[in-house]
């Protein structure tokens, strides 16, 4: 094709270019719809959206461009809006896990789920407390329990010998509640019983008690109890 075309880029004119050319140009964004263009003939210079076929309509477009909407993907010929309605339609169908508030939880939930980590964990100082006071109360026990059959005169007129032994008993369970469980709170109390044990000139009880005391006012110790609710 001859060359017949010029067309304006701003204020400059450039050409000529065939038919061809022209396209191109328009093609690559170099021609602007709002550009000017003239060949022989023509009376004066005309925007370049005015040549018919110059720049594709928009219609001719739209149908050039495959159906995104109607696109599956790979393996699913299901159009997309249908997909999406299917998916929501089975997240509608699926039964919600609903955690359930603190309160309504009951101990098989919480033994199905363990110890929490760093929570439930029994530290050391509350272990050797329970020791003591089982090691304490074995002893005072055997003790008291031997004073009494050698001298059943001197157990019926202190009543420091009644004392020690129920509170050896009652330090014995209270050990073993701590080497399980232990729901009943730092055992402070029979600690402090367990040093009053020096009015029966019983020195090795009353080393443990204190010692107890110690590990029982630990940071560690009382962070236990108190993640325990004592």
């Amino acid at each position: 094709m001859n060359p017949e075309w010029f067309y304006s880029v701003g204020d400059t004119r450039q050409g000529p270019v065939s038919e061809a050319q022209l396209r191109e140009l328009a093609a690559d964004g170099t021609l602007k719809p709002a550009d000017l263009v003239w060949k022989d003939g023509m009376p004066d210079w005309v925007d370049a959206r005015t040549i018919p076929g110059l720049f594709p309509d928009r219609d001719t477009l739209r149908k050039s461009r495959p159906p995104v909407e109607e696109a599956g993907e790979v393996g699913d010929d299901r159009p997309r809006r249908q997909r999406r309605f299917d998916e929501d339609e089975d997240d509608d169908r699926r039964p919600s896990r609903r955690r359930r508030p603190a309160d309504e939880r009951d101990d098989y939930d919480e033994a199905r789920r363990g110890p929490r980590r760093g929570g439930s964990a029994k530290p050391g100082q509350v272990q050797a407390s329970a020791v003591m006071m089982l090691v304490g109360g074995i002893l005072g026990l055997l003790t008291m329990l031997g004073v009494g059959a050698s001298s059943i005169g001197f157990c019926c007129f202190w009543p420091g010998v009644y004392f020690e032994i129920v509170v050896c008993i009652l330090m014995i369970v209270r050990a073993s509640n701590m080497m399980n469980r232990d729901d009943y709170g730092p055992p402070s109390g029979l600690a402090v019983c367990q040093i009053c044990f020096i009015l029966n000139l019983d020195v090795v009880n009353m080393v443990l008690g204190i010692v107890t005391l110690v590990l029982l006012g630990s940071d560690e110790a009382k962070a236990y109890y108190r993640r325990r609710g004592f």
